[in-house]
């Protein structure tokens, strides 16, 4: 599974690159409502091994349960989801943004002078539903960053 999404158009297909627009007040609060969720843990969202290994455990735990007695895990995926996307972002010229397409409105972060889609928390949904490890946590991050940071010096840490 890649996790760029270009919205090229592949040959003999017609596919539109969503219609992308800043986040307000309500994202936002959403960005740090889920990230919380993560970092009221003592993760780090400045270190993705942490994410990931919250991920392999949050993961861990929910397949223990019996499957008819599992909680809805979207919240958890979220979670995990944005605190991925925010780690990106602080390291990348990638910003939070909304995609629309004609299915949905998604959160996304996106780089515009390549026009590069990512979708932070479809990427740990699809990994979380097919029981993957965290790995592709760190691998995806080291392949962003690298490829999007480029001369780019990493801001200071805000101080909390």
């Amino acid at each position: 599974m890649g996790i760029f999404s270009r919205h090229a158009t592949p040959a003999g297909a017609a596919t539109r690159m969503p219609q992308l627009r800043d986040i307000g007040d309500p994202e936002r609060e959403w960005i740090a409502a889920h990230t919380e969720i993560v970092t009221r843990t003592g993760v780090d969202l400045d270190d993705v091994h942490q994410i990931r290994t919250f991920y392999d455990q949050s993961a861990a735990r929910w397949r223990r349960i019996n499957p008819p007695e599992r909680p809805d895990p979207r919240v958890l995926i979220n979670a995990i989801g944005t605190a991925f996307g925010e780690h990106v972002v602080r390291a990348t010229p990638l910003r939070w943004m909304l995609a629309d397409d004609e299915h949905d409105t998604e959160l996304a972060i996106f780089e515009p002078q390549r026009k590069t889609l990512l979708y932070p928390t479809k990427l740990v949904a699809q990994r979380w539903m097919a029981e993957e490890p965290g790995e592709f946590l760190s691998t995806a991050a080291d392949e962003v960053i690298a490829r999007f940071s480029r001369g780019r010096r990493r801001p200071p840490r805000a101080a909390h």
